[in-house]
């Protein structure tokens, strides 16, 4: 099942991950934070599942759309979380991300892919 928006495009894969991806030169704000919760949670049908995230076209996310993805309206989207941050850029944002926001739910970092699956899968 494949979705997507002007800024994200969203996959429920077979094995059960959702896989979501950022088109290039992406800002994210609190309103598309909210947006790809409620996008994510009608994919899982409201039953948590490993989330593959990929920030890598990724160039801004505000303040606000860090706490959203960090709070608990999110966590309950997903049971685990790999964040793809190949860039510098998308680095800065992911470790802003896992250390000013404390994500609710077990959450980490990877340059990475099949090392993120992997971590996903266990």
């Amino acid at each position: 099942m494949e979705r997507s928006n002007d800024k994200i495009k969203f996959r429920l894969s077979e094995d059960n991950i959702l896989y979501t991806e950022c088109y290039p030169n992406t800002t994210m704000t609190l309103e598309d934070g909210k947006e790809s919760t409620r996008i994510s949670a009608e994919m899982v049908s409201y039953e948590p599942l490993p989330l593959f995230c990929d920030l890598t076209n990724v160039v801004k996310m505000t303040q606000e759309c860090r706490k959203h993805f960090a709070g608990e309206e999110h966590a309950k989207t997903f049971s685990k979380c790999a964040l793809i941050v190949p860039t510098p850029m998308s680095r800065i944002i992911g470790n802003f991300f896992l250390g000013l926001n404390k994500p609710l739910k077990p959450t980490r970092l990877f340059t990475d892919k099949k090392a993120a699956l992997a971590w996903l899968k266990e």
